[in-house]
């Protein structure tokens, strides 16, 4: 029987897994912090070094 906790049990590692794997740019706009002392939206996906997602406008 596949338990609740089991599920959730996966679920945290693969958050845990995807959050690893984008420390860098998940600890970037946080070290650049103390040098900028604030950032805008741009700045952070630019320091982070990932490309802004775009938003669909049509709804």
């Amino acid at each position: 029987m596949y338990l609740i906790a089991n599920v959730f049990d996966e679920c945290h590692e693969e958050a845990c897994r995807k959050v690893d794997d984008r420390r860098d740019q998940l600890d970037a706009p946080a070290e650049a912090l103390p040098e900028h002392e604030t950032l805008e939206e741009a700045g952070a996906y630019r320091i982070a070094g990932v490309t802004r997602p775009v938003e669909d406008t049509e709804a």
